[in-house]
């Protein structure tokens, strides 16, 4: 069995019915963020689209070439193992059940570490976006993709994740993506019944929020129950008092694609503006919008 399978059966069908209902999700969303915006642009749109698409066009790539086949592959070559095996005894609802939440929880991990110093040097390619919307969904870049192979990819396999179940996990994985980081204002009764469950367009921007408290907050991909569990979820920021980015990064004429691509060779830069000053939360700034 390759570690990389691309042409895999299970991965022609994922080309085949989520590729297509992605792209169906990313319309519709497109759509809903344009009429009903949560957050005004402090950028122009064709500007950051155009930049966030060619960081796009690798990493994208990347991901159907690598780690999907990668997450195909690893759970194939481990399904002999000992955990497979006692997954495998579980009635089919339960099995389905624990596979789901124990892939939700990697990803939420993975969301943590990817904060942290060394993976910090690939993930701020995607906090870096001045604003935030549906192109944030894809803007990676290509290096982080990689890396998280032996995570995403290795760990569901090594705990006995069956690849279909991982294939179809990540068709909604990158669904709940696109939709918590677009800009759409969803009715506020609705979007707090949904956080209940589901990560939002609101909860996630305040991730992306220039306030280093907040920007590591929220970290859940589909589920918020890890951000409760953990202690790190926070609701009580207004949206018309983020600003989206990172603070040593304000400058727009420095985010090209060619410095973004390179940006991991760089050390990391203190979490403060180029003056020093660090971004903080008014006191009584603490009421949603």
């Amino acid at each position: 069995m390759p570690l990389f399978p691309v042409s895999h059966p299970l991965l022609k069908r994922f080309d085949r019915w989520a590729a297509p209902a992605l792209a169906v999700a990313g319309l519709a969303l497109l759509l809903l963020e344009t009429a009903h915006p949560l957050r005004r642009r402090t950028r122009p749109r064709a500007e950051r689209w155009r930049r966030n698409v060619l960081l796009a066009a690798p990493a994208l790539p990347a991901a159907r070439l690598t780690l999907l086949p990668a997450m195909v592959g690893l759970a194939q070559l481990a399904a002999p193992a000992y955990p497979a095996r006692q997954l495998a005894r579980l009635p089919a609802p339960w099995r389905l059940a624990l596979e789901v939440l124990l892939l939700d929880y990697l990803a939420y991990s993975w969301h943590r570490l990817l904060h942290a110093p060394l993976l910090w040097r690939l993930h701020r390619v995607h906090h870096c976006d001045l604003d935030m919307d549906l192109t944030t969904a894809w803007r990676f870049h290509f290096g982080e993709m990689l890396a998280s192979i032996p995570y995403r990819a290795g760990l569901p396999a090594l705990l006995g994740v069956r690849p279909a179940t991982v294939l179809a996990y990540e068709a909604v994985f990158e669904a709940c993506t696109a939709f918590h980081h677009s800009n759409w204002r969803l009715p506020l009764a609705l979007e707090s019944s949904l956080l209940q469950v589901l990560v939002t367009p609101r909860a996630h921007g305040i991730h992306h929020s220039v306030v280093h408290r907040e920007a590591q907050s929220n970290f859940g991909v589909v589920l918020t129950l890890w951000d409760r569990l953990h202690r790190t979820l926070r609701l009580n920021v207004p949206q018309a008092a983020i600003r989206i980015g990172v603070p040593a990064y304000p400058d727009p004429a420095t985010q090209t694609v060619a410095r973004l691509l390179a940006l991991p060779l760089a050390p990391p830069e203190p979490w403060a503006r180029p003056d020093g000053s660090v971004p903080k939360r008014a006191a009584g700034e603490t009421v949603e919008s």
